[in-house]
């Protein structure tokens, strides 16, 4: 054997060691036991068939119950969303798939934070992708879909199964719960486990902590959603979906999930984005189904059917996935009246309500402004009760004010607490955490 061939044989040893030993560091220190990923995925590959799939992100873990969807339907539903799932990673999920199933329906979800992402080519951060890469059994598809998702500069961490983004921990007490899952079996039994959530089978988590009604709060500005920055990348992937949808004789159905109106209201530009999508799905041939813009009478959602500004709790799932059935499914919801124009017209169909409080402090601590987030509602009727809870018991700080900004006191750190009414009527309970100086 010539000098070179050994040196070339050692060079591929020692790679293929390497990495077999990464494997198993990998296996060992991998934080991965509260991912709901990581058992929808097993969950996905266990199925007899998948006649209806949903794909996107945590929306869609977190929108649409499989359990209702398949007794309204009478078809089998599973959801595919995982958290921070990018326009790719869907792809990739609907690759997989569609190369293990007879899928009749896809549903794609077409959330604004999702489409307004960097392009790969900007990506510095990759937990989400990993997460779903990890669980892509066929070889084709998933290193189609690592070498996708950034630029060559983070390959060789791409490659490796430790690295950063990877889920690798070295906090004692959380591989003590790894290996006792090992030990207890629960590992290789995919149950999921967590105090706030629980897991409702076929890719649906429910959130068990709703947000109390009245008591949405932001505690800093929220910019403009940016439309522009939706990148040719987001479109040119959609447009592969488009592609495959259409090889597999698959109907492909682009659809929006409501958040809350304090959510989008903040945001102060939701028109912008629904006429983007509007205008791109049809212009390929498609409708689009928003419904931020579905009128009250066949859906009224509460703060408390949200777990946080833009995702379903356990109640909203179930309230939200019945109205999603009666509309595509059941025929409950006529199709030709279910949805305003504009999401200005839903608004200005509302009755006056204050969806919720910004309570912001000042840059030297001394004071905080109350920002009431409103549809059409004068600010001159709206009054704060404030409170102030500095550790010695709550204390009444301002009573009926129409002023909104407070005036915090010196030295002092703790709670504040703002209840407002609209024409007298209470509307808010909101707090925040102060420390003035």
């Amino acid at each position: 054997m010539n000098r070179k061939l050994r040196i070339s044989l050692k060079i591929v040893v020692f790679a293929a060691v390497f990495y077999v030993l990464c494997l198993a560091v990998a296996f060992l220190l991998r934080d991965d036991r509260g991912s709901y990923g990581r058992v929808l995925m097993h969950e996905l590959y266990e199925q007899d068939n998948i006649d209806i799939l949903y794909c996107g992100a945590s929306h869609v873990s977190h929108g649409i119950t499989p359990k209702i969807a398949d007794r309204m339907s009478g078809k089998n539903n599973f959801s595919s969303g995982t958290a921070g799932q990018s326009i790719k990673g869907s792809y990739a999920i609907l690759r997989q798939t569609v190369k293990l199933y007879d899928i009749e329906k896809v549903f794609l979800e077409i959330d604004f934070a999702v489409a307004t992402q960097p392009a790969a080519k900007d990506r510095t951060g990759f937990k989400a992708d990993y997460l779903v890469s990890k669980y892509i059994r066929d070889p084709a598809i998933k290193w189609s879909y690592l070498f996708s998702i950034s630029s060559p500069k983070y390959y060789i961490n791409t490659i490796l199964p430790i690295g950063k983004d990877k889920y690798m921990t070295f906090n004692p007490k959380d591989l003590a719960f790894r290996v006792k899952s090992f030990i207890d079996g629960s590992y290789f039994r995919y149950e999921y486990s967590d105090d706030d959530d629980e897991y409702d089978g076929k890719g649906c988590l429910l959130d068990l902590r709703p947000v109390r009604n009245g008591t949405f709060v932001n505690y800093k500005e929220e910019g403009r959603i940016l439309v522009e920055a939706v990148s040719d990348d987001w479109k040119s992937t959609v447009d592969d979906i488009i592609a495959l949808c259409k090889e597999k004789g698959i109907e492909l159905i682009f659809y929006s999930q409501p958040c809350s109106d304090f959510y989008l209201h903040e945001k102060g530009n939701y028109d912008e984005y629904y006429a983007f999508c509007k205008e791109f799905t049809s212009s390929r041939g498609f409708d689009y189904y928003d419904f931020n813009l579905a009128k009250e009478k066949y859906q009224k959602l509460e703060d408390e059917d949200f777990r946080d500004n833009n995702h379903f709790s356990k109640q909203g799932v179930y309230k939200w996935t019945k109205i999603f059935c009666d509309y595509f499914f059941t025929g409950a919801i006529p199709k030709d009246d279910m949805f305003h124009a504009s999401y200005a017209e839903k608004i200005a169909a509302q009755e006056d309500r204050i969806y919720g409080l910004h309570l912001l402090a000042s840059d030297d601590k001394k004071s905080m402004t109350i920002r009431p987030i409103v549809n059409h509602v004068d600010e001159s009727r709206i009054t704060y009760d404030v409170f102030i809870d500095d550790g010695n018991g709550e204390t009444l700080l301002a009573e009926r004010t129409f002023d909104t900004k407070i005036q915090l006191p010196a030295g002092k750190s703790g709670t504040v607490r703002v209840v407002s009414y609209l024409d007298g009527a209470r509307q808010n309970d909101c707090k925040t955490h102060f420390t003035s100086f």
